[in-house]
């Protein structure tokens, strides 16, 4: 993750981890109780505990806010043309709900409310990115 973020899922990822291990460590116990499975099997089963342990005392002010970086917006370059000009879009998953669509032609961002239109013309070099095909 390259914005430094905690994930929003550490805390369930940390306790599945845990008992996962826990679970590995008593089953290569069980299944063969020689002594290398032992030798394999505790180094395992305690890291698993403390992962538990660990998963339990995360909170969510550990975690973090889970706000959306409303400033983001994608790196403004010139794309190659190939066959037809290239466009990249990118909409946010929560609301409010806008959309960026960067030419690759002449490298203009535009941002718009909502999802991706049926149909986008660039307003500043005038070519069509994309028109609504039916499939």
């Amino acid at each position: 993750m390259s914005n430094g973020r905690t994930p929003f899922n550490l805390r369930l990822n940390t306790i599945v981890a845990g008992w996962a291990c826990m679970a590995i460590g008593a089953g290569l116990v069980f299944a063969d109780g020689s002594y290398f499975s032992i030798y394999v099997a505790a180094p395992l089963s305690i890291a698993g505990s403390i992962l538990l342990i660990f998963g339990m005392m995360i909170t969510s002010e550990n975690i973090g806010s889970g706000e959306l970086d409303h400033e983001w917006s994608p790196e403004i370059s010139k794309m190659p043309d190939a066959g037809r000009p290239m466009y990249r879009i990118d909409t946010t998953l929560k609301a409010p709900v806008t959309t960026t669509i960067l030419c690759g032609r002449c490298s203009h961002l535009e941002e718009i409310s909502g999802g991706k239109p049926p149909s986008y013309r660039c307003v500043a070099c005038g070519i069509e990115l994309w028109e609504y095909e039916e499939e």
